[in-house]
């Protein structure tokens, strides 16, 4: 008996050891295997492992993803450490999917990886500005250049029509709230966020890759992960720069002298008396531009030893936009902390603090202190200052503060304009924010496989917002002062608890199981306070001050959400040849009818690695080939908060405060969803890496608002139903590759490029809004109005096409104006009078979304020098350049430049007609879009050109005797140049409304020009 045990005991033992990287950093998550058997282990958090094994003749398999495999023979060690090095032929990437991390190479969904090192450096408010062009199947649009503007962001197209169609954003595990939540002044909530904390972007764009998201994934996922310390002693790094922004572009309008002829022809046209007289030459835009200062500086510290790591950094940022009044201050700090208590238990926290303050303006499209429209419409011949009006701080503004100053003309500026240098000195629109986003998690190892993991994440915003408006001129004016204050937080918590199980068997056979529920539960709201009628603009300045106001006003309101989730993903894969992921996922939301509140979601992708077959030549032209297919069905949880209640709302009318019906029930209301098919291929081919995406995106349910009769006396008139369905469908593809690799030079491209269609497939009727319509059959947001048929060379009429074909003139003749037809065989012709143009005359003039789109980075290295080019383009898409038709205009105020080509004479050949004071609605229909300033939005943008420099080791050995471990200098600019045939400021500029995002597009009115931005830094590592 005692030889059997002493037998059994020699037998069977302990083999242990540490998995390292090419750098000796631990290795999690090797797969250590006994050759032959279906026995193995999972290197831990730090790369340790422990195996039974029962013979010494065996041999260990290490396996990872990404690294070549090392096989090692047992034979009588008890401790066995390998490093493992990587293999090039494995794509070797490990990226961040939902609620864990997959091996690039096994991934069977469509899934963007964006290094954050690519922005980290740049001068920007937010880092969603800058992932444009970066991925494919994502569109960035900046609408303007006022900073805290929020960009909008869609992932293979617009999924929505009257719900939200931004994506998903997850920070660390936690899902963020990306509302802006400022009434006064534009406040991204992701300009909280410091791009130098951003490790690397996830875009989850597919059916499997977004389906473990459920309910929230139909626009699309976006995964962000921050920095995080490694073993090792601490590193200190800093960045700073310094640079300038500026505007790319500026309105071409008319000076002072070409104003007195234009201005003045226009009235005696129409038989009116001459307004203007010679005067000044006042530049408006020169003095709402300036050269704004920018400065960043980061420091971070990072490190740690085998139980624990970290990684904590502070930021600064300040930045001046091109528009004067127009800033943004951030202070940021992080603190990310992984730790083991012991082999099978870790605990660990991501914490982030910021406090944002975005000084804004009135940037209103057609508000008279609208700094856009104000520069482009005040009198270029008077002046912006006069010393001698100490009443109004030495600005030009007329002695009862009505209007800008009349100079040397006979009247002021159409509309009392007001002075725009006194609005922006006086009035203040300040929006500050603390943000507190962060996570706290638990894991344990149940046993060897099988991990436990608990997560509680927070994101509490606390916005205050002030805004003081002067009493003597612009638009405190008529109220004697006002100043408003509003304070709105935003509370959210998410509690996510998961189990993982992944182990190996049959020698090659992997299965990774993740199951996990969820909780989370936010809560708005918001009050306010305002006065008006100050007593003293000393009680103006910072804070709404009691006693300081004749009238008072007050208001707020509350809204929740909240969800309750269960979910599971299964990852199956064959000796990482034949690849199978599914996953299902089940929600429920407070904002549905309990009968439908509940939504299960599943998914499923299969892929094929071809070249790992033993019939595949990996030595030819093609080293790598993967096929991949997906299918899912997700849903949008962004439909509003409780459409489906019926019930009463507070109402204040004359008898006092009271309720009354305010919304009519539906509890027949279920999700909007969207069934999402991808097929795909990877592959490499010579020295070129190649991913290319083909995808179908059904969405169904859409909640739209069915009219109904005002006699049944619904509120609104109108009840929220699932009534709309549309697709999208597309390409995407992905070229990149070292293109030159020798001695001292190399040069790396990616290039990557989407062709994208839309088609709405079901409405109940039509929508349409003053510049765009959408309608079944048509792409969403189409612009929709006036055919211009251009100016009648006879008489200088306008002339427009009716729905029959035929052309109509506008008469511009004193006594005789009105609609004519038009004759071909004698254009002077104006004796036959027409009907009016109306809106059965109106027709589709373009689609707004872009139909292309992509980038290209190119990074070019020569010894320590580095040079980065990166292009960005897009087309197929129309603009409405509201802009330019209000530049146009008839009456009082700027004009354009291009309005010296007016009609003048019989004859000639122009597009702009014959002046006309007031007749503006007949000449450029401004009751709808118009052919006649609908361009083409295609463009090519250099979006950053970077040059660098790495100081060589050995100098700062020598200097610094090993204390600085590196120098980086770097200079750049940001949109220096953009290749488009269109005449605004920009072709990616667009009034955007947050309650129609997606239905009204493509309209530049006003928009403040996007910013260039010209910088010079410096990165040092300790």
């Amino acid at each position: 008996m005692l030889a059997f045990v002493l037998q059994s005991w020699a037998q069977n033992r302990t083999v242990s050891g540490k998995v390292t990287d090419e750098n000796g950093e631990g290795l999690p998550g090797v797969n250590v295997l006994i050759k032959g058997t279906g026995e193995g282990a999972i290197s831990d958090l730090n790369g340790d492992y422990r195996l039974e094994v029962s013979q010494s003749d065996g041999v260990l398999i290490f396996s990872f993803i990404g690294y070549a495999n090392e096989e090692v023979e047992i034979g009588a060690k008890s401790v066995i450490d390998v490093s493992m090095m990587p293999d090039i032929r494995q794509l070797g990437e490990v990226v961040v999917v939902g609620y864990g991390t997959q091996e690039r190479r096994e991934l069977t969904g469509s899934v963007t990886s964006v290094s954050g090192e690519s922005i980290s450096n740049l001068v920007t408010p937010s880092f969603d500005q800058q992932l444009g062009g970066r991925a494919p199947g994502v569109q960035v649009t900046t609408p303007s250049g006022i900073l805290g503007q929020a960009p909008q962001i869609r992932i293979r197209g617009v999924n929505s029509i009257t719900g939200s169609a931004d994506p998903l954003i997850v920070i660390d595990g936690v899902p963020v709230v990306n509302s802006d939540r400022s009434a006064i002044a534009a406040s991204n909530p992701l300009s909280n966020i410091n791009p130098a904390d951003i490790e690397s972007f996830e875009v989850l764009k597919d059916g499997s890759a977004t389906a473990i998201y459920g309910s929230r994934a139909a626009n699309g996922v976006i995964l962000i992960t921050t920095k995080r310390g490694s073993k090792g002693a601490a590193k200190v790094n800093y960045s700073m720069s310094y640079g300038v922004n500026e505007e790319v572009n500026r309105f071409d309008l008319l000076s002072g002298d070409e104003f007195v002829v234009i201005a003045n022809e226009k009235r005696t046209n129409a038989g009116a008396s001459s307004l203007a007289n010679e005067g000044e030459n006042s530049d408006w835009q020169d003095y709402i531009f300036r050269k704004g200062l920018v400065q960043q500086h980061n420091i971070s510290v990072s490190g740690g030893s085998d139980n624990t790591k970290y990684y904590f950094s502070l930021g600064f940022s300040d930045q001046e936009s091109a528009v004067k009044q127009n800033d943004l201050t951030r202070y940021s700090f992080r603190a990310n902390i992984d730790h083991s208590i012991l082999d099978r238990l870790r605990i660990g926290t991501s914490l982030s603090y910021s406090l944002t303050e975005t000084r804004g303006l009135n940037v209103g499209a057609n508000s008279l202190s609208g700094v856009i429209y104000n520069a482009t419409r005040a009198l270029p011949n008077v002046a912006i200052f006069d010393a001698d009006n100490v009443a109004f701080d030495g600005f030009n503004v007329t002695p009862n503060g009505a209007s800008l100053g009349q100079g040397a003309n006979n009247a002021t500026v159409d509309n009392n304009i007001p002075n725009i240098g006194f609005v922006l000195e006086n009035n203040i629109f300040r929006n500050r924010a603390h943000r507190v986003l962060g996570n706290l998690y638990g894991e344990i190892d149940i046993l060897k496989d099988l991990t436990a993991r608990t997560q509680i994440g927070v994101d509490v915003t606390l916005p205050d917002d002030f805004r003081s408006w002067d009493p003597r001129h612009g638009d405190g004016r008529g109220s004697v002062g006002s100043v408003y204050q509003q304070f709105a937080p935003v509370y959210r918590w998410n509690w996510q608890n998961t189990l993982n199980y992944q182990t190996i068997f049959l020698e090659n056979h992997r299965l990774n199981v993740t199951a996990g529920v969820e909780y989370q539960y936010t809560n708005f709201y918001n009050f306010f306070g305002q006065g008006t009628g100050i007593s003293d603009r000393f009680f103006q300045q910072e804070n709404l001050i009691s006693n300081s106001f004749q009238n008072q006003f007050s208001g707020g309101g509350f809204s929740e959400q909240g969800f309750d989730s269960y979910f599971a993903r299964v990852n199956y894969s064959i000796g990482g040849k034949y690849l199978l992921s599914a996953a299902i996922r089940n929600d429920g939301i407070s904002s549905l009818p309990s009968a439908n509140r509940r939504g299960t979601f599943p998914g499923a992708s299969i892929g094929w690695r071809i070249s790992d077959e033993n019939f595949f030549n990996n030595d030819g032209l093609f080293k790598d080939l993967k096929i991949r297919a997906s299918y899912a069905e997700v849903g949008n949880t962004e439909i509003g908060l409780f459409p489906y209640v019926g019930g009463f709302g507070p109402v204040l009318n004359g008898a006092g405060p009271g309720i009354a019906y305010a919304q009519v029930a539906n509890q027949n209301l279920l999700w909007e969803s969207s069934a999402k098919t991808n097929f795909g291929i990877d592959l490499i081919v010579g020295g070129v890496t190649i991913n290319a995406d083909y995808f179908i995106n059904d969405i169904d349910n859409l909640v739209l608002a069915r009219p109904t009769a005002p006699s049944l006396g619904v509120p609104n008139n109108e009840i929220s139903e699932n009534i709309g369905a549309m697709t999208n469908k597309g390409v995407e593809l992905r070229l990149s590759s070292t293109v030159i690799q020798t001695g001292n030079f190399s040069w790396n491209t990616d290039f990557n490029f989407t062709w994208i269609k839309n088609e709405v497939t079901n409405l109940n009727a039509p929508i349409q809004t003053t510049y765009n319509r959408t309608e079944v059959g048509q792409p969403i947001a189409s612009l929709y109005g006036f055919q211009w048929a251009g100016v009648n060379s006879a008489n200088g009429n306008p002339m427009y096409y009716k729905n029959d074909g035929s052309i109509v003139q506008y008469n511009l003749v004193q006594g005789q104006t009105g609609w004519k037809t038009y004759n071909e065989g004698n254009p002077a012709d104006v004796s036959t009078a027409a009907q009016a143009l109306g809106s059965d005359d109106q027709a589709f003039l373009g689609n707004t979304l872009p139909v292309w789109q992509g980038g290209w980075i190119n990074t070019l290295n020569y010894n320590n020098f580095t040079f980065e080019l990166f292009l960005r383009y897009s087309g197929g898409n129309y603009i409405m350049n509201e802009s330019q038709r209000g530049l146009l205009g008839q009456g009082f105020s700027n004009n354009d430049a291009s309005i010296l080509n007016r009609w003048t004479e019989g004859g000639q050949v122009t597009d702009i007609p014959k002046l006309y004071s007031g007749q503006d609605a007949n000449m450029w229909q401004t009751s709808a879009s118009n052919s006649r300033f609908v361009e083409k939005g295609d463009f090519l943008r250099v979006q950053n050109v970077v040059l660098g420099y790495n100081v060589p080791n050995q100098v700062l050995n020598t200097a610094f005797k090993g204390n600085i471990k590196s120098v980086r200098i770097f200079a750049q600019v940001q949109n220096p140049i953009t290749i488009t045939g269109y005449s605004g400021l920009d072709p990616e500029l667009n009034n955007l409304s947050a309650a129609n995002a997606s239905l009204q597009f493509g309209v530049d009115w006003n928009v403040a020009p996007i910013i260039r931005t010209w910088s010079a830094g410096l990165n040092i590592g300790f």
